[in-house]
């Protein structure tokens, strides 16, 4: 790549990550970025000048484009006209969809829909472009509420979205089609593609075959899309280079085949790609490989030679400034890293003349660059997965894209013979997911690392760089050191807990539930006690969703990998409420727990719980406690109070915990209520703590008054949902704490609290101010 674009586009992406977060260590990243400059090109001041003209030109351009996307709503408003401008999505009695207001903002629509219906209508009449009056609510988008979790105000403000629209009522009646343009019959055009696919493909078939020609992922199964990401083969999913490629050759050389110059086919094609970005949705990698298309065939009609490195940098550039939030999309951040990657390494392939050989290297390049951006958003990487885009790289470009495209048109024009081409592909893609899901299972299928702290993300990217410069190099030794250096950091982050003095004592949100996790210093022990999980009622089946929140899945796995934690030593099940153990199943599943421990006499409540059937399955110890058991890990000591008997009431029946860390004595009580409560006192009689983790979410049937008089807790902390429906915590047990002077902390209002703590002090954290 010409040397100058390179560090122009790094000038421009601090450019744009300065205004999002403007900081003194930012300053600092950016000093040392010219200080490598000044060394780099000998102190020349036009590069300096060029480079520092770049960062604030981008800026600017992401300071103007935040003002000019500022919202427009306070809030109050409750009547609305919203146009459909995004393809809407309906999954069980939900519908979700970006919609545009009379005034040119975009909302995040949801509107639960009240009958089956209503549903059908909407899916058959609802079409982008149409304009209906609706009534709701502005809500404001929710942050991430634990630490390292998705943000998901941050992520709608990138897309300079602002308010969620809770619509009460949309007139279906009073709708009317907007004007059309060229752009809203492309994108309709998509919709009755998708719609297509979904009426007349399998599902596991037609899934995959929107993803492949419209790029909707949406109907993809959820574990399945979970492997593919696990495994590092999910970018096959998205449409970018492989598919623009595939397709602008197919055009380009079957219209010289019939006739059509050159000249006139490189028209024909510029017309078409913006056309094609549209159909397939637009997304950041289509849109990159779209416009470097473009420049290629511009370049050709008027003769010009850029490089493939130089035309990437410039795209780049072009897409950042006139969209500066793109920088934070991970699709953008992946498309531009591997192709660059890949760029930068023709030299290496071609030095390999066995085709194997060189997918083999391109494979190994571009799961080195997605490294720092996987490791930074989900992680964790994959082992297997260069070895399995091997196999699957060729097999999906090669076959089952435009397998796929040929099914598709066939079925359209001879539905029959389009039948037996759709059958063969669905068991095709039947049998790549089940071998993708044996392969997930293996244990060097994703390697947990945990989140990366800036100075070794930055390390990482620069001994990346360094492997891909020093690999064309004839010296042999430099290459390897590079190797061994990267080695080490990855070594040093994997094994970054056992040199972590500092212990915790996080108490997780996940809604209405409990879920705490205990982490004790250098790595010496991970607890986890309860995992939350939603409670669910029973719904008809045209209201059941394709995607199933659970609290084990979406919110606890992802907190345990970011800390960079690869195993628990007790997974402690306090009672067997859906609320506490609701996400267990998922956690043994899908994580190295080494032993699950319940309360004595509480077996039978556990016999057909999901979480036991897969402890059982995976042949994980069982173990039961009661009172009188106790264990010493780091000098920090467990007790068990509580059960001390069978319990028929399951609240009553939970497992109580004391402990001894970080200078302070905790007492975690599950669900137990009053009885238990009394019981405690009468068998511990001197019993005082510093910290009070509240019975059953601060319910008036815990927490009782006398309790907290004999406890004497400093801080009572109350997991407790947002807005929950079951009113806690309860306002008496919150004025009984208050006139005893007791600090409360809530992760309804907080989010995740946190403590923590070395040797003998520590400090309470909260995610929420």
């Amino acid at each position: 790549m010409p040397t100058h674009i390179l560090f122009l586009a790094v000038s421009a992406t601090l450019g744009v990550a300065a205004h999002s977060s403007f900081q003194v260590k930012f300053i600092l990243y950016i000093l040392l970025f010219f200080c490598f400059l000044y060394y780099r090109f000998n102190g020349q001041l036009n590069i300096l000048l060029m480079n520092g003209v770049t960062l604030l030109v981008f800026y600017m351009a992401a300071y103007l484009s935040d003002v000019y996307h500022q919202t427009r709503y306070t809030g109050e408003e409750s009547s609305f006209e919203i146009t459909f401008s995004t393809q809407p999505s309906v999954d069980g009695n939900l519908l979700k969809a970006a919609v545009t207001t009379s005034t040119k903002e975009i909302l995040q629509l949801r509107y639960t829909i009240p009958s089956e219906m209503e549903k059908k209508a909407i899916e058959t009449n609802l079409q982008i472009g149409l304009i209906c009056p609706a009534t709701g609510s502005l809500l404001e988008p929710e942050q991430n509420r634990n630490e390292n979790s998705f943000n998901y105000k941050r992520y709608l403000q990138q897309q300079h979205i602002y308010w969620i629209l809770k619509a009460n009522s949309i007139v279906w009646a009073d709708c009317r089609v907007g004007k059309k343009s060229i752009v809203t019959t492309l994108q309709q055009v998509r919709q009755a593609g998708i719609t297509y696919v979904n009426v007349h493909f399998p599902s596991e078939a037609g899934s995959f075959v929107n993803a492949l020609l419209f790029g909707d992922q949406t109907y993809i199964d959820e574990e399945i899309l979970t492997n593919y990401q696990r495994l590092g083969i999910v970018h096959l999913l998205a449409i970018s280079g492989l598919h623009v490629s595939f397709l602008t050759g197919l055009l380009f050389y079957g219209g010289i085949r019939i006739g059509i110059t050159r000249e006139k086919m490189m028209m024909v094609i510029l017309v078409c790609l913006p056309m094609y970005a549209i159909l397939s949705g637009a997304a950041p990698s289509v849109l990159r490989a779209c416009c470097m298309a473009m420049l290629f065939f511009l370049l050709l009609l008027w003769k010009k030679k850029v490089s493939a490195s130089g035309t990437i940098g410039v795209i780049y550039l072009l897409l950042l400034f006139v969209q500066p939030s793109m920088l934070y999309n991970i699709g953008f951040q992946l498309s531009f890293a591997v192709t660059l990657a890949i760029i930068m390494s023709l030299m290496i392939v071609q030095n390999y003349p066995q085709k194997t050989m060189q997918l083999l290297i391109v494979s190994i390049v571009c799961q080195l660059a997605a490294v720092p951006i996987l490791l930074y958003h989900f992680y964790e990487v994959s082992v297997l997965g260069v070895l399995l885009n091997v196999l699957y790289v060729p097999l999906y470009s090669a076959f089952l894209l435009p397998f796929s495209l040929v099914a598709f048109f066939t079925h359209l024009i001879f539905p029959s013979i389009g039948q037996l081409m759709i059958a063969l592909l669905d068991q095709i893609f039947l049998l790549c997911n089940e071998l993708a899901a044996c392969i997930s299972r293996l244990p060097l299928a994703s390697i947990v690392f945990g989140k990366p702290f800036p100075i070794i993300m930055l390390l990482l990217v620069s001994v990346i760089i360094s492997l891909f410069i020093q690999w064309e190099s004839a010296s042999l030794f430099k290459k390897k050191i590079s190797i061994v250096v990267l080695v080490c950091i990855l070594f040093f982050q994997y094994h970054i807990q056992k040199l972590n003095p500092y212990g915790e004592v996080v108490f997780i949100d996940i809604g209405q539930g409990d879920a705490i996790l205990i982490k004790l210093p250098f790595n010496q022990g991970n607890y986890l006690i309860d995992t939350g999980g939603a409670i669910t009622f029973p719904m008809a089946e045209w209201q059941k969703k394709r995607k199933t929140y659970n609290t084990g899945k979406d919110v606890i796995l992802p907190f345990l990998k970011s800390k960079g934690i690869h195993e628990i030593d007790k997974l402690i099940l306090t009672h067997p409420d859906a609320d506490h153990i609701g996400g267990a199943a998922e956690i043994i599943e899908h994580f190295n727990v080494k032993e699950v421990v319940i309360g004595e006499g509480s077996e039978s409540m556990y016999r057909d719980k999901e979480c036991i059937k897969w402890a059982l399955a995976k042949h994980l110890p069982i173990s039961t406690v009661k009172r009188g058991d106790s264990w010493s890990v780091a000098g920090v000591q467990f007790y068990i109070l509580h059960p001390y008997q069978k319990d028929e009431d399951v609240n009553e029946s939970s497992i109580v915990l004391a402990a001894k860390m970080g200078g302070l004595t905790w007492l975690l009580t599950g669900d137990a209520g009053e009885d238990t409560e009394q019981e405690l006192l009468s068998a511990f009689p001197g019993l005082q703590v510093d910290i009070l983790k509240a019975g059953h979410h601060g319910s008036k049937t815990s927490s009782s008054k006398v309790f907290l008089e004999k406890v004497q807790p400093k801080v009572a902390i109350i997991s407790a949902g947002k807005e929950n429906r079951y009113g806690h915590p309860h306002h008496q047990v919150i004025e009984e704490m208050e006139a005893l002077h007791v600090t409360i902390l809530r992760t309804d209002q907080k989010g995740a609290i946190s403590y923590k703590y070395r040797h003998e002090s520590g400090t309470f954290q909260t995610v929420l101010p």
